[in-house]
């Protein structure tokens, strides 16, 4: 018997159970339900019912996105101007994206108080700059994209207030170059300096601050680049200074091919002189010596390289000078008298 009455009040505690409401299951199950008042919740509901998309940002967040699409296939009803004014019961869409074709000014209108929106898409819908009057009110907007959109240069002019907007997208509106470089201008001197406009490929406007930050990356990168070549030719200038007995094909031929071999090679011969091979600088330019061996000071083509910038004479004629280093290697060789190898 007791144990006929124990199944008996279990069997009753469970069909008790079964009899909570809808809402009751869904408050005490879903915490997003209690974020989200009853308006909001119908709202997404015939949004999704009519093919609309909503997807929150992040597991137990009540923020999300919502992306309204035109049904290609006939499988709803499909989302239409009369649904629009369930956009403005969004209250935590943070981004919203109409993707329909019929999408206008009267759809824009919806939004108006949605002041939690930071992205909203507008691409190649029929949006007019009547659109924009109530776009410029979303104070949190960061991101707009109006492109493929009819706005001019004169609805530009109703986004001033967007304090936080980063990315404007205008690519093939009827907005000029010229004022949109003028209102991130004024954007700019208004305490924006992150707003970033795009015109087309290859026609980014970028923020005040992101030039900056490229400015100092640059000035960065040129430091370190200066830095980098000061500590290469210190240790190239020591190699140098090293070499105690320079032979020509070892030592010299390296540099004259790097430096010399424009003017003074097989393709060119200036001053009928050429220098990229031993025998070749024995014949001198025009038959008579560049250099004397065991004598720097009576060698030509040691003096040459010594001339001032200044002088048309110098070698080599154009670019940087040879280093010192490399001028007191030619000349132990010189010195040393001259050998090939």
């Amino acid at each position: 018997m007791k144990f006929i009455q124990q199944t008996i009040l279990s069997f009753t505690a469970l069909l008790l159970s079964g009899c909570a409401t809808p809402n009751e299951k869904t408050n005490s199950g879903d915490p997003l339900a209690a974020a989200l008042n009853s308006k909001e919740q119908a709202a997404i509901t015939q949004i999704e019912t009519l093919g609309g998309r909503v997807l929150f940002i992040a597991k137990d967040a009540k923020e999300y996105s919502v992306t309204i699409i035109k049904d290609t296939f006939g499988k709803t009803n499909g989302f239409a101007a009369a649904d629009a004014k369930l956009l403005g019961a969004l209250d935590n869409a943070v981004e919203i994206s109409l993707q329909h074709p019929d999408a206008d000014d009267a759809w824009v209108t919806s939004l108006k108080g949605l002041n939690g929106l930071t992205k909203l898409h507008l691409e190649k819908t029929k949006v007019t700059d009547l659109a924009l009057d109530t776009v410029g009110g979303l104070s949190s907007l960061e991101y707009l994209n109006l492109y493929g959109t009819a706005v001019t240069d004169a609805g530009l002019d109703k986004l001033k207030n967007l304090k936080h907007l980063k990315s404007l997208y205008l690519w093939q509106t009827k907005v000029t170059e010229a004022k949109a470089k003028a209102f991130q201008a004024a954007m700019a001197k208004a305490g924006n300096n992150d707003l970033s406009i795009n015109l087309g490929v290859g026609k980014d406007l970028r923020s005040v601050n992101t030039l900056a930050r490229l400015a100092k990356a640059r000035a960065a990168s040129e430091t370190s680049a200066r830095e980098a070549a000061a500590k290469a030719a210190k240790v190239e200038a020591e190699r140098i200074a090293a070499i105690k007995t320079p032979m020509f094909d070892k030592d010299i031929l390296p540099i004259i091919q790097k430096r010399c071999t424009e003017c003074h090679g097989k393709e060119k011969q200036k001053g009928k002189l050429r220098l990229d091979s031993y025998a070749e600088l024995m014949k001198g330019a025009d038959g008579e010596p560049v250099f004397v061996a065991g004598k720097p000071g009576e060698s030509e083509i040691h003096a040459r390289i010594l001339l001032p910038d200044s002088d048309d004479d110098r070698m080599p004629p154009k670019g940087n000078r040879i280093s010192d280093e490399i001028a007191g290697l030619i000349k132990r060789w010189i010195e040393q008298g001259a050998k090939q190898k």
